[in-house]
């Protein structure tokens, strides 16, 4: 007897493992032709409205002076950090030795350093107090290969 109810306790679970995914599949199939939630909308337009706003601040960041900055000295390079106590500046202009990069603090806490660089394309970062960051002032930055992202400038 014992062995006839577990016999058909495993038959009735067997079917209802089996069961269970069709079932899942059949109310997702239902819900194709009802379009999406509206809470789904709701929070695409969401996101769309967030895109729009980063890419009105990123405009506006662009139309300010920017920096690095091109001049006919050479490129100056500007970071703004009233506590950091060491800056510099390293990159592929410099074979990213920081040694031939280090900035110099102001009274406003801005540091700065104007470096002559040959015309061409330069991946860069600023190392403050010991960590390397991009730059703040440059939105224009690509991909390092190691799974992080460097500054970018371009001198013409």
């Amino acid at each position: 007897m014992l062995r006839k109810i577990l016999l058909w306790s495993g038959f009735v679970l067997g079917i209802v493992i089996v069961s269970f995914p069709s079932l899942m599949l059949v109310e997702r199939v239902r819900g194709f032709g009802k379009g999406k939630p509206k809470q789904e909308i709701k929070q695409e337009s969401q996101k769309e409205e967030e895109q729009v706003k980063t890419e009105a601040i990123v405009a506006e960041e662009i139309k300010k002076e920017s920096y690095p900055k091109i001049t006919d000295s050479g490129v100056i390079f500007r970071y703004q950090s009233k506590t950091a106590q060491k800056v510099f500046v390293a990159g592929t202009f410099n074979n990213w030795d920081g040694r031939k990069g280090i900035m110099v603090k102001n009274i406003e806490g801005i540091w700065n350093i104007t470096l002559p660089i040959k015309p061409g394309k330069y991946t860069y970062k600023y190392k403050v107090d010991g960590v390397w960051i991009l730059d703040p002032d440059n939105p224009v930055s690509a991909d390092d290969g190691k799974g992080g992202r460097v500054s970018v400038v371009i001198i013409r």
